[in-house]
């Protein structure tokens, strides 16, 4: 019997200026995540440019 598939993901985050840069395995551009929309309200986050969120990555990760 072969050996199960077993994955670890390999990831580094960095937080700069209240965003977090995601570095994921062999990928060489971070993904970066923050806030936006009413989110930014919610969590009372700063002025700035509006940024996805980890809600807004995972919801297009699965398609809808």
């Amino acid at each position: 019997m072969a050996d199960p598939f077993r994955y670890e993901s390999q990831t580094q985050l960095e937080y700069h200026h209240g965003l977090r840069h995601a570095y994921l395995g062999e990928v060489p551009t971070p993904v970066v995540y923050g806030v936006q929309g009413a989110l930014r309200t919610y969590y009372g986050a700063g002025e700035g440019p509006p940024v996805a969120s980890t809600l807004d990555h995972i919801v297009a990760a699965v398609g809808g």
